[in-house]
């Protein structure tokens, strides 16, 4: 119609009259009106009011609003020159706050801020050197956390030398830095005798004197790495004397099983399998008058069903895991009422996001706020390295390691967040790896024959060079695992307990 794009730009005028500076621009950018010089010189006219209530609001404390206005003047032309002097003053405004929370020790909050508002395109020295200066401070009390105070010290320095070359006026972030090193300091000074007390305990095996001497530590360096696989197999060592834990499960059948062609319904070759009698015999009239119950296996499948589930892998002298085994897990808070399988202690939801296997690939879909490197997402493919942060604190780094094998490993970072005491996540395919090599999914440098955990028939199997006892039943080579299995092998020993009583809710 001739004469429409003057009708549509009086209407964005009167709109820019009344302040609705987003409605002018969008209306003066439409097809067939924002080719019109006049409709080009109001755009540039409006972009210029928007950067000067960006500078209002920003003088309000409004910075949201600020940077709401800064983008929408970027939209829509604003001159690049313009924008980045509106851009420097507000980053220096917003600079002055975080030299308030930094006072305060609040560095998490300061370095969280500082990337949020880079993604938004507001940034600049001192915003950068506050980044900085958060990120090594964060740093020394995450080392300090796990009892590694040499790094702790490193980064603390490295903070203090970013603090000295801090502006006028923020004098009193130094104070607070130099409050934390003597912090840290003194529980390193603290740690060191109950660091001593938990090997010495660990050295005789007097369990009992190794769980608090662990706790000890735990008190002082939450994170410490070393008493935290002290206290988990403390109290394991622990569970399996105490006169309860033979009342809690039933007993297992210890004799060598004579194979019919087949273990536990695996095809036997000649060469692999049970050492028929092999190990201890049962004492005479033990099953007499009842009906022994069968072992359990870790899984089993019902018809077509895939096997899912979860338990606990303790390797020894390594790291403990928690195993799942479905294609589909969900992740999310811990506590009495969560529904995650894979719990984990931060400010998120029941069920944040699910994690779902899909061939050899992995796909993160997002039910609340995720992020992947950095980046929001609602769905997304990982590969190996990338970084899954759930909420605004709980990180975890994806790995997999084996270009042959679906598994994938899922690591904390920065801290304890899972509320068993385990070192991460296996999300077990048809096969977990353990080994002294990089493409491992469990990294044990002393291995030096892998062994490997899969799935056969149902059930889940350990594979190894030479005998394995699991047990009390030795085997050669391949044997299956029951619920609450011990497993040795040359060079090796784990365990495994399920995370659920498996008579009440069966991995199927």
């Amino acid at each position: 119609m001739l004469g429409h794009w003057r009708v549509v730009l009086k209407q964005a005028e009167e709109a820019a009259r009344a302040g609705r500076l987003d409605e002018a621009l969008a209306l003066a950018s439409l097809e067939g009106v924002a080719d019109h010089q006049q409709a080009s010189t109001s755009r540039a006219k409006w972009t210029s009011r928007l950067v000067e209530r960006a500078s209002r609001r920003a003088s309000a404390d409004d910075v949201a609003g600020a940077l709401d206005d800064l983008e929408l003047a970027d939209r829509h032309g604003a001159a690049p020159e313009v924008l980045a002097e509106a851009r420097l003053k507000l980053s220096e405004r917003v600079a002055r706050d975080l030299v308030v929370e930094l006072e305060a020790g609040e560095v998490g909050k300061v370095r969280e801020r500082v990337d949020l508002l880079a993604a938004r395109k507001l940034t600049g020295p001192t915003l950068r050197r506050a980044g900085e200066l958060s990120t090594a401070w964060r740093s020394a009390l995450d080392e300090a956390r796990q009892g590694e105070f040499g790094r702790a010290r490193e980064h603390f320095a490295r903070a203090e030398r970013l603090a000295l070359a801090w502006p006028a006026g923020a004098a009193g972030v130094g104070r607070r830095l130099s409050e934390a090193r003597r912090e840290v300091e003194s529980q390193a000074a603290e740690l060191a005798p109950k660091a001593e007390a938990m090997y010495a305990a660990l050295a005789k095996s007097q369990w009992p004197e190794a769980l608090t001497a662990a706790e000890a530590v735990l008190a002082t360096a939450p994170d410490h790495p070393a008493a935290r696989q002290a206290r988990a197999e403390a109290w394991r060592r622990i569970a399996a004397i105490a006169p309860a834990s033979a009342q809690a499960w039933p007993e297992r059948r210890v004799e060598p099983v004579a194979l019919g062609g087949a273990v536990g319904g695996e095809p036997r070759n000649d060469a692999p399998g049970v050492l028929v009698g092999a190990g201890p015999k049962p004492a005479e009239g033990r099953v007499r008058g009842r009906i022994e119950e069968p072992p359990r296996l870790i899984a089993s499948i019902r018809g077509s069903e895939p096997t899912v589930g979860r338990f606990l892998l303790w390797v020894d002298a390594v790291a403990g895991y928690l195993v799942c085994l479905g294609e589909r897990v969900v992740l999310g808070r811990a506590g009495n009422d969560g529904e995650a399988d894979v719990p984990l202690l931060g400010d998120l939801s029941k069920r944040h996001a699910t994690l779902t296997r899909d061939g050899d690939d992995y796909v993160l879909n997002a039910l609340q706020p995720t992020y992947v490197n950095g980046r929001k997402v609602e769905a997304a493919a990982l590969r190996d390295g990338d970084v899954v942060r759930l909420g605004s604190t709980v990180e975890l780094e994806f790995h997999q390691p084996n270009p042959v094998s679906a598994t994938a490993r899922l690591a904390p970072i920065g801290g304890k967040r899972l509320p068993m005491a385990v070192d991460g996540v296996i999300l077990m395919s048809d096969t977990c790896l353990m080994g002294a090599t990089s493409r491992m999914h469990i990294k044990a440098s002393g291995l030096e024959q892998p062994v490997v955990l899969y799935r056969a028939a149902g059930g889940i199997w350990c594979r190894a060079a030479g005998k394995i006892e699991v047990d009390g039943r030795f085997f050669k080579e391949r044997a299956p695992l029951e619920w609450r299995s011990r497993v040795q092998g040359e060079g090796f020993s784990f365990s495994l307990e399920p995370l659920d009583d498996p008579s009440r809710r069966p991995l199927i």
